[in-house]
């Protein structure tokens, strides 16, 4: 009997690693990184660009009351690439914060932060 319960308690030790191992967190496997399809599952009318594979998020409240200061122009907006921004707005990193670019466009400038899971 004692046996038994070993047994059983080995079983339900190991299916519980088997279940917390198996259950990802969204980027998890990718650096973190979230794709564009899962920060639209989050907000399917999520604000957001993609730049260099990586997906920026506008929307994010910290990041509006941050002191950042905008450095070099990085690129530039094209087709396919935003769900908001117009086509040939400028994108800016900061001198502050990595994960943080500005995008400049009809004097108008935006703040997007680099999406990663969990």
């Amino acid at each position: 009997m004692r046996d038994s319960w070993h047994v059983m308690i080995s079983i339900l030790v190991t299916f519980c690693f088997l279940v917390i191992g198996c259950s990802a967190s969204p980027g998890e496997g990718e650096g973190g990184l979230l794709s564009k399809k899962q920060v639209l599952k989050e907000n399917p009318n999520a604000d957001l660009f993609v730049f260099e594979g990586k997906v920026y998020k506008n929307g994010v409240d910290w990041i509006e009351e941050q002191d950042l200061t905008k450095d070099a122009q990085i690129g530039e907006i094209k087709k396919g690439m935003a769900t908001e921004l117009p086509i040939g707005a400028k994108i800016f990193q900061t001198r502050e914060k990595k994960g943080i670019l500005i995008v400049q466009y009809r004097n108008t400038e935006k703040r997007y932060l680099l999406r990663m899971g969990e």
